[in-house]
């Protein structure tokens, strides 16, 4: 697979010189033939808490994939539009409340469990659909509140939040219990989309939200008329069905449902792998319960295990796979007439042990082969930072087995996160798209329950709500490219904070919250392991690569301390530990004296340092810090200029890549 040149991309304006790309951070030379580290991980949308949902799909047809996410807590529907050819995809994209509850109304529900984007009028425009859930304020829809459907605008106003029309709740699919899941697919076959649901034991009334089929009416022009759509039950008894996916299993020509039915409601004797075979597009058995044929039983499944289908082995036919805490379970397909299977037990690498949720297989590295990719979810608010919250395996030979493996990291784990022990980083979807349009897949993800405060008393029905959160992201594929490394030029050698050469634990991530950033954004310490400082040796960091041509320099960082965060009871938000070439000193600790602007500070003295490559590791102190930009400079005699600015909007302006 062609791979294009990464270059440090990004003016950054010290000593009153802006400097140029090549003379800042030049990756054509740098450490490593081939860069095999943690992708960096780029914020999408970060407004509220709850992202329970990922479901794509090109809203305002300009050709690349836009997401919808439904925030279960705040209780919105969200589009996140893709910032196109020219757009800045490594900032925040725009994105627009498609639908909100409106305050202590009757007919305005709770509780999104999940959306997706489809065209279920036959207009032509992307709609959301939304299934939502068990409710404990039935005074506003009860306590089931069913589908609920928001008409889409024309692509020229697909983030005129006015423009989207909330059509209300598919009458028929009220009462039917906790539903989670939707995909839009049309099951007769009449051209209409219809929608696919699979619910959970409502925990409320205990009733099985099961799984059914939605029928759209196959006139266009009674779409719109919700009462018209028509439920049918492809397994009432189905105890959950959380990611069902659509495959064609027996090879007949129409589209079957897989899923895994373990959730925390599902009794371990219960939990079992499964798939529904479709009685023929347009069939009168399509509207009574479908055939269900097991795969495999057993009580090992962490809640919502989701199973994908991919041809592994490369023999034409789709396989399954998914996974347990321990394990990758790989069922290959032996014979189709009739359909039966073969599981393989990939064990998991230590790094990857722990409870799972998402997984796919993608040819991510462009070897022609596909790769496992997968993620993990908190156990009692404890996604441990020598985990591997997202990861990806490759198989050695020519045929995927048990035994031949190998594990790489896509993100560490952060630590214990959350004050609450059932919230904590919490991985739910993913898809696969390539974001930055440079010949790869990137990986795009939503984290379900993982935001700043532990506790807020704020109110999904307050006017202009908005929290700290991870949420939507993506994480870029840089595999087969050069880290970036910071090159000395005239006598200084810089580097924008989010182009580390290696993350070597989980602490830091890329945001683009506070304004006035340079390049794509900065670099936050989201580590909360504990309130108060944090030594030097207790977390690792981001690793940074800097090529010096040798003599006396002074670091300085371009760094912000969030005003905010100090109030969370977490410190002061004002220092961060910097070492050189693995030294660390009680001078390596970087202090600021102001808050909610961003300022030039400089570790005391100066270095000499040795002509070639040098590394500065970038570790936590107090939860919150934030830096721009690195430089090393001989100019040691004043700080570069301060053009910080202060906090004024939820986003930033960063200069293009």
């Amino acid at each position: 697979m062609l791979k294009k040149a990464r270059v440090g991309i990004g003016l950054l304006a010290v000593f009153g010189i802006l400097l140029t790309n090549e003379s800042m951070a030049d990756s054509t030379s740098g450490p490593g033939p081939n860069f095999d580290a943690p992708w960096p991980m780029h914020p999408i949308d970060d407004r509220f808490r709850g992202a329970n949902g990922l479901s794509p799909g090109d809203v305002n047809r300009d050709g690349f994939i836009d997401y919808v996410t439904n925030y279960e807590f705040d209780q919105r529907l969200v589009v996140s539009i893709h910032p196109g050819q020219a757009g800045k995809v490594r900032q925040m994209w725009p994105t627009v409340v498609a639908w909100k509850p409106t305050p202590l109304a009757s007919g305005h529900g709770v509780n999104p469990e999940h959306s997706a984007l489809g065209d279920f009028d036959g207009d032509g425009n992307l709609d959301v659909a939304a299934a939502q859930g068990f409710s404990k304020m039935p005074f506003w829809e009860g306590s089931e509140p069913g589908i609920r459907i928001v008409w889409g605008p024309a692509p020229t106003n697909a983030l005129d939040e006015n423009a989207w029309q909330d059509a209300g709740r598919i009458p028929a699919t009220i009462d039917r219990g906790h539903l989670i899941y939707v995909v839009p697919y049309d099951v007769n076959g009449d051209g209409a989309v219809d929608i696919i649901s699979g619910g959970r034991v409502h925990a409320g009334n205990h009733r099985k939200g099961g799984v059914i089929w939605v029928e759209a009416p196959s006139n266009p022009a009674e779409r719109r008329e919700l009462s018209q759509w028509q439920v049918h039950d492809i397994d009432p008894e189905q105890f959950s069905a959380h990611g069902l996916i659509l495959n064609d299993v027996d090879e007949d020509g129409d589209i079957d449902i897989v899923l895994a039915n373990a959730d925390f409601d599902t009794p371990e004797s219960e939990e079992k792998i499964l798939w529904y075979e479709n009685p023929g597009p347009g069939s009168a058995a399509q509207k009574y319960p479908w055939p269900g044929h097991l795969i495999y039983q057993g009580r090992e499944f962490d809640g919502k295990p989701q199973v994908a289908a991919s041809d592994l082995d490369g023999d034409k036919h789709d396989d399954l796979i998914t996974q347990t805490a321990q394990d990758v379970y790989y069922f290959k397909k032996i014979s189709v007439n009739p359909v039966s299977w073969q599981r393989i037990v990939i064990p998991k690498d230590p790094v990857a042990q722990w409870p799972a949720r998402p997984i796919n297989a993608k040819d991510i590295n462009g070897d022609g082969k596909l790769e496992l990719v997968g993620m993990l979810m908190h156990q009692h608010g404890t996604l441990p930072a020598n985990k591997a919250a997202v990861f990806w395996m490759e198989y050695d030979g020519p045929e995927p087995r048990a035994d031949n493996w190998k594990t790489h990291v896509i993100k560490w784990g952060s630590g214990k996160t959350m004050f609450l022990p059932m919230f904590a980083e919490k991985w739910d979807q993913m898809q696969f798209a390539d974001i930055d349009q440079d010949g790869d897949l990137d990986l795009v993800a939503n984290c379900e329950e993982w935001w700043v405060q532990d506790i807020e008393f704020k109110f999904f029905w307050q006017k202009g709500i908005r929290v700290q959160s991870v949420s939507v992201v993506w994480f870029e594929n840089r595999l087969g490219e050069k880290p970036y490394i910071g090159r000395e030029h005239e006598g200084l050698a810089a580097l924008e904070a989010e182009h580390y050469t290696e993350q070597l634990d989980g602490s830091w991530i890329i945001r683009g919250r506070y304004p006035g950033f340079t390049g794509d954004g900065y670099v936050q310490d989201y580590n909360r392991l504990r309130p108060g400082d944090r030594g030097a040796d207790e977390t690792q960091g981001l690793a940074y690569a800097f090529e010096l041509t040798g003599g006396s320099y002074r670091v300085w960082l371009r760094v912000l301390a969030p005003r905010e965060w100090g109030s969370l009871g977490r410190g002061q938000s004002n220092s961060a530990w910097l070492g050189v070439d693995g030294n660390f000193t009680p001078d390596s600790k970087l202090k600021v004296g102001s808050f909610d602007e961003w300022t030039w500070i400089s570790l005391p003295g100066t270095f000499n340092l040795s002509p070639g490559i040098h590394q500065l590791i970038l570790r936590v102190c107090e939860g919150g810090f934030a830096v721009d930009s690195i430089i090393l400079t001989k100019f040691t005699s004043h700080p570069p200029p301060d053009n910080s600015n202060h906090l004024h909007s939820p986003h930033g302006q960063a200069q293009t890549r």
